[in-house]
């Protein structure tokens, strides 16, 4: 039995270096011999040979499984050596990509430095600038239109005063006042300036009133101002295209009424000019 198990063992051993080593050994002709059992042998009995059977099936499927194992082997080889040249033929790409991508992370790195440069001089810049900024508002504060020196100007123009009334109204000018009352403003320092009788200047601001304010309250007085001093001054072919030019723009009944008067009267006097 023992020299049955031995034998078993060999055989096992021989396949396991086949299947590693990729070649089988050269067939052994000389066994050794159990001295022993020279000059004597016994049948085995039915215990012995049950034992026999099972490690005989078990030697079976062990040596199905290292077949197994050998056939995967090779397979994995086969891929391995597939995968070697995939490699060979990625490696060139990995090389041009690694090129390129160098190129442009240094591209990035030179623009990152920049970048911050540029930042510290803006950062340098910035501070100046809010330095600067705190000054001019230490010197000049801010500057919030009055509704109390708006009134004062309409109430100097209204009483008669009208170079403090054009004072008032030019100080407004420069506070930023609101949209809806700038061209209040405006108006108002045409017609203090024409009750200077300062025509020319007085027009200036009445054709700004047109200009910025064509949809403002305004607009259509601005034109009969402007009417009344190019009569006062001689041009009536102005003055009759400015105030036509007010009635195409659909001015309000009572405003077209004063506007065709003005009309009337300009068509009927005698060219003349006044200082």
């Amino acid at each position: 039995m023992k020299s049955a198990v031995k034998n078993y063992l060999i055989i096992l051993l021989a396949l396991f270096l086949g299947g590693c080593g990729g070649y089988l050994p050269s067939e052994r002709n000389h066994w050794p011999i159990n001295q022993e059992e020279r000059h004597s042998w016994y049948p085995p009995d039915e215990t012995v040979l049950s034992t026999r059977r099972a490690n005989q099936i078990w030697l079976d499927d062990l040596t199905q499984e290292i077949e197994i194992l050998f056939v995967n082997h090779a397979s994995f080889s086969n891929r391995e050596l597939a995968l070697f040249n995939s490699m060979s033929q990625v490696d060139p790409m990995i090389d041009s990509m690694k090129s390129k991508y160098g190129q442009q992370i240094e591209t990035e790195r030179e623009r990152k430095m920049r970048m911050q440069k540029d930042l510290e001089m803006s950062k340098v810049g910035f501070i100046a600038a809010e330095a600067k900024l705190k000054k001019i508002m230490a010197v000049k504060p801010p500057i919030i239109f009055s509704i109390a020196d708006y009134n004062l100007a309409m109430r100097k123009f209204r009483d008669g005063h009208f170079e403090k009334s054009l004072k008032l109204f030019l100080k407004l000018k420069k506070q930023n006042p609101p949209l809806f009352i700038q061209d209040n403003i405006q108006f108002g320092i045409g017609s203090a300036y024409f009750r200077l009788k300062k025509y020319p200047t007085a027009t200036k601001h009445f054709q700004k009133v047109l200009d910025n304010y064509a949809q403002g309250d305004k607009s259509f007085i601005s034109y009969f101002m402007l009417g009344i001093i190019h009569n006062l001054q001689g041009e009536k072919s102005r003055a009759i295209y400015l105030l036509e030019e007010a009635l195409d723009k659909n001015p309000p009944e009572k405003m077209r009424n004063m506007i065709q008067r003005l009309i009337n009267v300009v068509n009927d006097e005698p060219s003349h000019a006044t200082g």
